[in-house]
């Protein structure tokens, strides 16, 4: 039998517990047994006492993460499933190089079918060589309180909990992710525009331009908290030589398909990633979180990994985001 145990009650450690009884419910093979809650500053070393395999999900606030995983390693878990960001700055970075247990980030936009189809045009070479990548990531929830202010803070306002950042280690991970995916390399500088309009809290920014550079091409990113009107637009343009890739996570079962003056959308015909539910019948966001937890789990079960986003590799991104040039700040 396997146990996840999962630290953090808030929104994403919800979705965790989704996704990990989806996947309980089309894989019993795996022998998932059901969550188990843990409240924050519990002794790891004694829940782990209780024998059997066991999976720490980590859904705390960003700033407790680091401590978590290397806890979880000294506890004698298994493997971690983690939200992201892994740690908050270059300091936790060098902490937690050193962990050698599996663990998981729940970048699950990459494992999206757009995102994974976009990927095998680009390896078979259908759009040509990539020029760049051009992506837009907004949300309003700045935005929405910023017309409608509350004196109540979050774990977000506070930086022994969050650590400097809010948006870029938000949403922009989840940018420096997919397009570091796409690109099938690691970034070699990132330059940036920085914001807080509308900002809770002075740390808090609220919209970033990104230029991110890779070794044969650019990624250019406008990611935002602070856009009115917007829902949860995250979309992915890879322009090419021979041809153009669009997907839009509001639409996340089409592609749309660029070559000349022309253009056709490829849809979604297969149901073999997530939850496994037919084209356009899908969970949304939680399609990544229960595709990256079979993933890990089959790992744990038969010893052979699948790609999934790695601890080591999200470090690589994470220690790149740290080192941003930041042009100006407004």
């Amino acid at each position: 039998m396997m146990t996840p145990y999962i630290l953090g009650k808030g929104r994403a450690g919800q979705a965790i517990e989704k996704s990990l009884a989806m996947l309980a419910i089309q894989n019993p093979g795996l022998r998932l047994q059901p969550a188990i809650g843990l409240e924050r500053g519990v002794d790891l070393h004694a829940v782990k006492r209780t024998g059997g395999k066991s999976i720490l999900c980590i859904a705390n606030p960003h700033a407790l993460h680091t401590q978590a995983i290397i806890d979880a390693e000294t506890a004698g878990f298994n493997a971690v499933l983690c939200e992201k960001p892994a740690c908050v700055n270059p300091e936790q970075l060098k902490k937690i190089r050193a962990v050698r247990i599996p663990v998981a980030i729940c970048h699950g936009y990459r494992m999206s079918w757009g995102i994974q189809h976009i990927r095998s045009m680009i390896e078979r070479k259908e759009l040509g060589d990539v020029i760049a990548i051009e992506s837009r990531y907004w949300q309003s929830s700045s935005a929405a309180r910023a017309l409608e202010p509350s004196s109540s803070k979050t774990w977000k306002d506070d930086k022994a909990l969050a650590g400097e950042y809010d948006t870029l280690l938000d949403l922009g991970t989840h940018f420096i992710d997919a397009a570091a995916y796409l690109m099938g390399s690691k970034p070699v500088s990132i330059e940036g525009v920085r914001s807080f309009a509308n900002a809770e809290s002075p740390h808090r920014d609220t919209h970033l331009n990104l230029v991110v550079r890779f070794p044969q091409g650019r990624a250019l990113g406008s990611v935002s908290k602070t856009v009115h009107g917007a829902t949860n637009q995250f979309e992915m343009n890879v322009l090419g030589t021979g041809g153009a890739a669009s997907w839009n996570f509001l639409s996340p079962d089409e592609i749309v398909v660029g070559a000349g003056r022309d253009r056709r959308i490829v849809t979604r015909k297969d149901a073999q990633l997530g939850s496994q539910q037919s084209p356009f019948h899908g969970l949304g966001w939680l399609e990544g979180y229960v595709e990256i937890a079979s993933r890990l789990t089959e790992e744990l079960q038969s010893g052979t990994s699948r790609d999934y986003p790695k601890l080591q590799e999200h470090l690589d991104l994470l220690e790149r985001l740290f080192q941003t040039r930041w042009d100006s700040f407004y």
